[in-house]
């Protein structure tokens, strides 16, 4: 790999991470770059928006600057689309139009409602529970604390837990409509959202006769052909960096193609109350933040599950994890991290994970 074009990822890597951090609702809408390939009619072109409380950034190769804002455009119009049907944070978003109505009331839902709900189904099925779509009275419930500072009650936790199961949320794929059979019920997607969003914004780039692109939301990326006369999309992968100290920071660098690569953990969401750290993961067993130190990045061909699978691994933890996927989901290339009661941090790389690439400087 030469030295410029680890420049470029490590650009991105470094946009993407500052993401987390510094999205607001007033931000405008901007294009980042428009750079001339060599001997190519294509250019690539770099945009970003916030949606979703952070940045969305779309990466593409076109012929025409005029075509391809039209196209970034309305790809971004898709993206919202998206939230104002899967936001638990939106009063009016079709999820909570479903969460609003009374309980056993029949809700028909949008294909795209439709769509996630059922592999989130899929999900909780297959990993018994730990990943939970209707997980909102306790997400609702761990936002309050932490804008607090303080824990919540035993007794909070014990009665948001009452609230939650998949069970209690029934599908039905010939009429496309949704009942939750108990009462305070919320659902949540935000460990879903982003990926099943990234991978319909490739599709629609796809549609549009983009041939390669990559979407980037916070730590979901999805790509599909790699840019003219690369081998693929660089990539830096960041399973567990916290200081350049790690042993791979900033040169675990990989090729993706026709892939999507997530990463999970409390590198960068966390709070400490008490002097203890408390991840943003929820454990659905216990009802409570994680404390146990952990980070994910799984590779798999669909944002959506690269997405959720990297938080399932987080919540079963590195030996619980490993024996699910492998067992569920095989296709997934996982590299996990993790930190051991004597504070020693721990990699674990499945052989299928892509090896590191070597560059000259």
């Amino acid at each position: 790999m030469k030295l410029y074009q680890l420049i470029a990822v490590t650009f991105l890597c470094l946009t993407l991470c500052a993401c987390k951090h510094c999205t607001t609702a007033s931000e405008t809408t901007q294009t980042l770059t428009t750079l001339n390939i060599p001997n190519s009619e294509l250019q690539r072109f770099e945009y970003t928006e916030p949606h979703m409380g952070m940045l969305f950034y779309i990466i593409f190769y076109l012929d025409d600057k005029d075509r391809a804002d039209q196209i970034a455009e309305k790809a971004f119009e898709r993206v919202e689309q998206l939230n104002t049907i899967m936001s638990d944070y939106i009063p009016n978003s079709e999820l909570n139009h479903l969460t609003d109505a009374p309980k056993g009331s029949e809700i028909p839902l949008s294909d795209d409602l439709f769509e996630v709900l059922s592999i989130s189904k899929k999900l909780y099925k297959a990993s018994s529970g730990a990943f939970d779509p209707t997980m909102g009275p306790l997400t609702h419930l761990w936002r309050q604390c932490r804008k607090a500072g303080t824990l919540p009650s035993p007794e909070e936790v014990q009665e948001a837990l009452s609230c939650t199961g998949c069970d209690k949320l029934v599908l039905n794929k010939k009429r496309k409509t949704a009942i939750l059979k108990a009462d305070k019920m919320q659902l949540d997607l935000g460990g879903i959202g982003k990926g099943f969003t990234s991978d319909k914004i490739i599709e629609f780039l796809k549609q549009q006769g983009v041939e390669s692109a990559m979407v980037a939301a916070s730590g979901d990326i999805a790509v599909s052909n790699p840019p003219p006369g690369k081998e693929g999309w660089t990539i830096q992968v960041e399973t567990f960096t916290e200081s350049e100290d790690d042993p791979d920071a900033g040169n675990y660098i990989i090729y993706l193609n026709n892939e999507a690569i997530s990463t999970s953990g409390d590198v960068n969401q966390f709070i400490e109350i008490d002097g203890k750290r408390y991840s943003h993961i929820i454990d659905s067993k216990t009802g409570s933040f994680l404390t146990h130190r952990v980070g994910c990045t799984i590779i798999h061909k669909h944002a959506v599950y690269s997405d959720a699978l990297a938080t399932i691994a987080c919540i079963k933890g590195e030996k619980e994890a490993l024996r699910f996927l492998k067992k569920k989901y095989p296709e997934a290339k996982v590299r996990m991290a993790w930190i051991d009661g004597s504070e020693q941090k721990h990699y674990f790389t499945a052989p299928n994970f892509p090896k590191p690439l070597e560059w000259e400087d």
